[in-house]
Order: C-alpha cells, then structure tokens, then sequence
C-alpha cells in the first residue's frame, strides 16, 4: 500500500528528494528540476509506504494547467525499485487525477545517451506501456537527448504542451512527429 502526498518546500523529506533527484536524473535535469518547482502550476508529491511505517518511497513532479497534467520527474528510491512500488504511485496519481490525460517524456529508444543504456530506456519505455500509457508518435529534444511522448489517454495534446513548456519552464519545446516504428 502506499500514499502520495504533496509535499512543501520546507517539508522535512525535500533532502531526500534532492538526493533521489541526484542519483537518478543526470546533471543538466537540475536546473530544469528548479525552474519546474519554482513555478506556480508545479506540485510536488511524496511517495510513501505504509507497509510497516510510512517510508519515504520516491516522488512526483507533476505540472498542470486546465487541459493536461505533464509528468516532468518520477523516481523510486533505489532499494524499493522493482518492488510494484512505482505502478501503484503511477496508478494511484491517475487516479487522482481521473478523467484528465496525463503525459509524460523519456528517453528515447532510438538515439545514443550518454546517461543511460539503451536496456535502461526500454525498462522505462515498458514500464510506462505496461501501467496503462500509450505511445505516441511524438518527440522532442532537450538539451541534445531526445524524449518521447507517452499520455495516459491518447492523443497526446500537442498544443497544451508546447503552451506549458512556453509559459512555465521558458522554452520553446520544437515537438515532432515520427512514424510509429516496431521495435
């Protein structure tokens, strides 16, 4: 069973958070990580079991404005991963949210990273598939690594996200269509 919660800036596990953020994002999502929090729409939510005592699990960051919720960050404590922790946090935040598409980015499968294996994007990539999100044939680069688009009910809102990277993180998101390829 676990819990999420939204968590403040002065909550007593936002050291845990940042130290998560470190291990499982690579340097440049930090800066990115600070603009997203110190805008208005951006929530952050803590992720807690409650098998024994409630244990800090991981966390969300998650901005919305009327049309669409966009899943920027999403990590579970190292010790935990592997364990269902992270489908119930995803099924228990588009629960929360019914009715509303939720779209999140990752890494895409079909360019080199220098951050992450390709094994490790395809974890990601099927994680996502299996816990009820949906490929789209949309993409867009940051900071030379290219994401790609998954929503939580289809279509992927083109228009709503390109307005949100606009108007709450200050870039102009170039979005771009692939054909849909089998891997």
């Amino acid at each position: 069973m676990i819990s999420i919660i939204k968590l403040t800036q002065n909550h007593s596990d936002i050291p845990r958070v940042w130290e998560l953020f470190s291990e499982a994002f690579h340097d440049r999502a930090r800066v990115m990580m600070s603009t997203i929090l110190n805008s208005m729409s951006a929530t952050l939510y803590g992720i807690y079991t409650e098998e024994v005592a409630r244990q800090f699990a991981g966390f969300f960051v998650v901005l919305e404005d009327e049309k669409i919720l966009f899943l920027s960050f999403f990590a579970i404590c190292p010790e935990l991963r592997s364990s269902g922790i992270g489908s119930q946090a995803l099924h228990a935040l588009v629960e929360k949210h019914r009715g509303r598409q939720i779209t999140l980015a990752y890494e895409s499968i079909l360019q080199p990273s220098d951050n992450v294996t390709r094994t490790q994007r395809e974890r990601r990539r099927a994680f996502y598939l299996q816990n009820g999100f949906h490929e789209s044939q949309w993409y867009a680069c940051y900071n030379d690594i290219e994401y790609a688009f998954a929503c939580s009910q289809e279509p992927v809102d083109v228009a709503a996200l390109k307005q949100m990277f606009r108007q709450y993180m200050n870039y102009e998101a170039n979005i771009y269509a692939y054909e849909r390829l089998v891997i």
